[in-house]
């Protein structure tokens, strides 16, 4: 009895022993954009050309995007995204447009986003944490003469409750929760939608020509 009580102390020791050494050692995550919903074409995208552009305004140290935690909710060691956060961001809004119908190139209309915060937290508990991400980007619509057609603020929570080991794992689900439910923000937005194709329509009038007037008559 006194033999299996000692193994049972013993294994729990090691247990914390080794999660104390995970805790102490830098993860790294692979993030993958998976859309919260299914993009429907939308009407007159059909003649708009974008241009997305990412632009990252976090602090330095831009690739950790959260931080493992032990029992007592002191923060250990770093975990870090493999991939390069608004290249991410950049192709997953460049997805949603072509979903809907949108063109993306060089052309007139500018979708440009800035990446104000990239994050998942670990929310400690008696018995298990919480991991909650916290996306915050700024989207603004242009056109080439950097007139301003639309700007706001869209954010995304995402949360995977119940952990019971803070590495990796539960960080990267909720960081990529948190992605699509921004991005589902902000194409609902039909504020959004709209700018982009009144960007559009301005382009195209300011690069009419002139319509001649008839041979014989004077320009008043």
């Amino acid at each position: 009895m006194f033999a299996k009580k000692l193994l049972r102390v013993a294994a729990g020791v090691g247990l914390a022993v080794l999660m104390s050494a995970c805790a102490l050692t830098e993860d790294r995550v692979d993030l993958v954009y998976q859309p919260a919903s299914t993009a429907a074409p939308v009407a007159g995208a059909e003649s708009v050309t974008v241009k997305v552009a990412v632009e990252d305004v976090r602090p330095a140290n831009r690739d950790k995007v959260s931080v493992k935690k032990n029992g007592y909710g002191m923060e250990m060691a770093a975990i870090r995204a493999n991939q390069d956060v608004p290249t991410l961001v950049r192709q997953a809004v460049e997805q949603e447009l072509r979903g809907r119908g949108f063109t993306l190139g060089d052309g007139p209309v500018f979708a440009v986003v800035e990446v104000a915060r990239f994050y998942a937290d670990y929310k400690t508990g008696f018995w298990s944490s919480d991991n909650v991400s916290d996306i915050q980007l700024n989207v603004q619509v242009r056109d080439a003469s950097g007139h301003m057609y639309y700007g706001k603020g869209i954010s995304g929570i995402g949360t995977t409750e119940g952990v019971m080991i803070m590495d990796g794992e539960p960080v990267k689900k909720s960081l990529e929760m948190g992605l699509a439910v921004a991005l589902r923000n902000l194409m609902q937005d039909p504020f959004f939608v709209q700018a982009l194709i009144e960007a559009q329509e301005t382009a195209a009038r300011a690069a009419a020509p002139a319509p001649s007037l008839p041979a014989g008559v004077p320009m008043s």
